[in-house]
């Protein structure tokens, strides 16, 4: 039986297609906002060169440094290690209660 190339431990770069697939479900979490609470949703990302923009409406055009400073109430930034970081004290807390309820099972 012939064993084909890609059996033979070298794997496939598929990282365009799992980025196509990513994409694709931030467009649509990005409509089901805008649909959902009628939020204006702009959404931008630059990988390899390529823009790739999602706008629920033309108003969401993205806001200029000055637009920024001008709007009330200020916008949330959320830079990649905010939400690192979030998601890693989401972990603690939930592991802290896992082992609070250990303990007061042990204490009963």
């Amino acid at each position: 039986m012939a064993v084909g190339k890609h059996a033979q431990g070298a794997r496939r770069d598929r990282s365009n297609e799992n980025f196509k697939k990513k994409w694709s479900t931030l467009k649509k979490n990005g409509l089901n906002i805008h649909q959902t609470y009628d939020a204006e949703v702009y959404i931008c990302i630059r990988r390899r060169g390529e823009k790739y923009e999602f706008k629920s409406t033309e108003k969401a055009l993205p806001l200029s440094d000055e637009e920024k400073n001008e709007s009330f109430p200020l916008p949330v930034l959320v830079t990649a290690a905010d939400a690192a970081n979030e998601r890693i004290n989401l972990k603690a807390s939930t592991s802290g209660i896992e082992q609070r309820q250990r303990n007061n099972q042990e204490g009963t």
